[in-house]
C-alpha cells in the first residue's frame, strides 16, 4: 500500500483528505506543521506528500526544499489557494510534480495522486534497475580481469578454462583468426571451420570504429600498441545483428607477436539502455508537459479580465460611434482572442488526463492546427488545406496520446518543407468502413528509398542533432531528436492504429492514419 502524507494548517481539510484517499487503498498520514511532517518522513517512505504554502511554522517552499537536499524520494505536490503565476514557475524550478489550487475537486486530486504515485514507482525502478546494472557490471568486469590473470599465470591451465569460459576469447595473427573458443563461435553464429585462418574480427563489424583499434583487431601490430576496450556492432555470419564489446592486447603466439581478446555479447545491455533512454525521455516530457500546461492555463485565465475590458470598451465606443470602423476591428481582434485562450485552456486541460475518453477527430486536428500558428514558419510560409470529412464518429482514446502524433507528424512535414520551394501541408479525414483515415501530406523533400525501413527506429533522425556542424553552418535548420515518429507508433500501437507512408525525395510524403472505430457494444 503506497504512502501518502498530508501537511496542512486546516484540520479540517487534513481530515477530509485523509478520509477520501484511504477511499482509495492508500495509508495516510496528516501533520499540521513543518517540523512534526519532517519526523513522520525520518521514519516512513512516502510516494507523495501534499504540501500547503503558508504553514504556521515555515513555507511549504522551505520545507519541500529542505526534504530535497535531505535527499526524500518522495513526489511533492504544492496545495494552496493562490494561482500566482510566479509560484508555478517556483514549483517547476523546485522539481515539485505538480500544484494545485484551491478549491479543487475531488476527482483531479486523485488523477494527480496517482499519476504522482506512478512516477515515484517508475523513479524507484529505474534507481533499482541503475543499482543492479552497476552492481553486475562491476562483477562481469571484475571476473573477466580475473579470467585474463588466469590466463597469464599458466600455460597449462589456458586450453581448459578458455575452452569452458562464458565469453569469447581469440587470436589473431597476421590479419587471421588462428584460435577462437567455442563460446566465440556462438556469439557470432560461425563454425570454427568458417573462421580459421579465413576472417579477422573487423570482417563481422558493421558500425565504425579508429584505424588504430582496426589494425590491432586484424592482428597488425604497431609500434607501442597498447591494450584497448572497444565496443562496436557487428553482423553475425547468419545475418543477425549484435552489440558486442572486446579487450584486447599484444601477447606472444607460437613465437611470434599477435592480438589476444575476449568479446562477450553487450546485445541486451544495448537494448536495456535504449528502453531506459526511452523512459527517461518520455517521464521528463510528460512531466514538462505537465507542467508548461498549469503555466499556459494561468496566463490564459489571467488574460481574460484585460480581454474583456478591451471588448466591453469597444462595444461601448461602437454604440456611441457606430460608424467607426475601429471598433469593429478590435472586437474582432478579441473574438479572435478569445478563442484562442479557450483552445489553450482546453488542450492544456486535456492534455494532462490520462484516463480514456470521446475524442473528436477533426476537433482535435483543428485545434492542433491552430495551435501551430504560434510557429511563424508555419504561419506565414506554409499553404495550409484541412478538408474534414463531416459527422465522423467519436473514438475512444487519451486525449494526449492523439494529440502529441498528431503534432509529431505534422512537425515532421513542417521541418521536411523548410527549403523546398513549393510548401503545402494538406490535412484530410474521412470515414473508410470501420475506420477512421487521417492522411498528413507535404510538398517537402521526401524520404529516401534506403532510409524508409528505419524511420519509426527509435533516434533515427535524417535532422541535423546538437551535436553536428550544421548548428554552426546552418544554424536555423529544424533540430531532431529521432523520438518524434518512434513515440507515435509506441502511442497508437495500443489503439490498433495502422501507419503508412508514401514519398518520393525532392516531391513530398504522405501519412495514412488509420483509426478503428470501436463497437458501441
Amino acid at each position: 500500500m503506497q504512502k501518502i502524507l498530508i501537511l496542512d494548517d486546516d484540520p479540517d481539510l487534513r481530515e477530509m483528505l485523509r478520509a477520501f484517499l484511504e477511499q482509495e487503498e492508500y495509508e495516510v498520514d496528516t501533520s499540521g506543521s513543518g517540523a512534526e511532517a519532517e519526523t513522520f518522513i525520518a521514519k516512513k517512505n512516502y510516494a507523495v506528500v501534499l504540501v500547503d504554502i503558508f504553514l504556521p511554522d515555515m513555507s511549504g517552499v522551505d520545507f519541500v526544499q529542505n526534504q530535497k537536499k535531505a535527499g526524500c524520494k518522495a513526489q511533492f505536490i504544492f496545495i494552496t489557494g493562490s494561482s500566482d503565476i510566479a509560484l508555478a514557475r517556483k514549483a517547476v524550478q523546485l522539481g515539485v510534480f505538480d500544484h494545485l489550487v484551491k478549491p479543487f475537486k475531488n476527482n483531479q486530486l486523485l488523477q494527480v495522486v496517482r499519476n504522482a504515485v506512478m512516477k515515484n514507482y517508475l523513479v524507484e525502478e529505474k534507481e533499482s534497475l541503475e543499482r543492479q546494472k552497476v552492481f553486475y557490471q562491476n562483477e562481469l568486469e571484475k571476473q573477466v580481469g580475473q579470467k585474463i590473470e588466469a590466463l597469464r599465470e599458466s600455460e597449462s591451465k589456458y586450453q581448459s578454462l578458455v575452452e569452458q569460459s562464458l565469453v569469447g576469447v581469440f587470436i589473431v595473427q597476421d590479419n587471421l583468426i588462428e584460435y577462437a573458443n567455442q563460446r566465440f563461435c556462438e556469439i557470432l553464429e560461425c563454425s570454427l571451420k568458417e573462421v580459421i585462418k579465413k576472417k579477422t574480427l573487423t570482417d563481422f563489424i558493421v558500425s565504425e570504429i579508429g584505424s588504430e583499434i582496426s589494425a590491432l583487431l586484424e592482428g597488425r601490430i604497431t609500434p607501442n600498441q597498447r591494450e584497448i576496450e572497444v565496443k562496436f556492432e557487428a553482423k553475425t555470419q547468419a545475418g543477425s545483428t549484435r552489440f558486442l564489446k572486446v579487450w584486447a592486447g599484444v601477447v606472444h603466439y607460437q613465437g611470434r607477436k599477435a592480438v589476444e581478446g575476449i568479446l562477450i555479447d553487450a546485445t541486451e545491455e544495448h537494448n536495456a539502455k535504449h528502453r531506459e533512454r526511452i523512459l527517461e525521455l518520455e517521464l521528463i516530457n510528460e512531466h514538462k508537459l505537465a507542467a508548461i500546461g498549469q503555466l499556459a492555463a494561468g496566463i490564459a485565465h489571467n488574460m481574460n479580465t484585460p480581454i474583456a475590458v478591451i471588448q466591453g470598451n469597444a462595444e461601448l465606443l461602437q454604440i456611441k460611434h457606430p460608424d467607426l470602423e475601429e471598433p469593429k476591428k478590435i472586437l474582432s481582434q478579441t473574438s479572435r482572442m478569445n478563442k484562442l485562450i479557450e483552445i489553450l485552456i482546453q488542450k492544456g486541460r486535456k492534455e494532462q488526463e490520462r484516463e480514456r475518453g470521446k475524442i473528436n477527430i477533426n476537433e482535435l486536428l483543428e485545434q492542433e492546427l491552430e495551435f501551430l500558428n504560434a510557429n511563424l514558419f508555419y504561419k506565414h510560409k506554409i499553404e495550409k488545406i484541412f478538408e474534414p470529412e463531416d459527422n465522423l464518429p467519436a473514438i475512444e482514446g487519451i486525449y494526449s496520446d492523439f494529440s502529441q502524433s498528431f503534432l509529431n507528424i505534422i512537425q515532421n512535414s513542417i521541418d521536411a518543407m523548410y527549403e523546398s520551394a513549393k510548401r503545402q501541408l494538406k490535412v484530410k479525414t474521412w470515414k473508410d468502413n470501420s475506420t477512421i483515415v487521417v492522411s498528413i501530406s507535404d510538398t517537402g523533400c521526401g524520404i529516401p528509398e534506403e532510409i524508409k525501413p528505419r524511420i519509426f527506429e527509435p533516434f533515427f533522425t535524417t535532422k541535423p542533432t546538437d551535436l553536428q556542424n550544421t548548428v554552426v553552418v546552418r544554424p536555423n535548420l529544424p533540430r531532431g531528436t529521432g523520438l518524434g515518429l518512434s513515440l507515435v507508433h509506441n502511442l497508437l500501437s495500443p489503439y490498433g492504429v495502422k501507419i503508412n507512408f508514401e514519398s518520393r525525395v525532392d516531391e513530398g510524403t504522405i501519412f495514412y492514419l488509420r483509426i478503428p472505430i470501436k463497437d458501441k457494444a
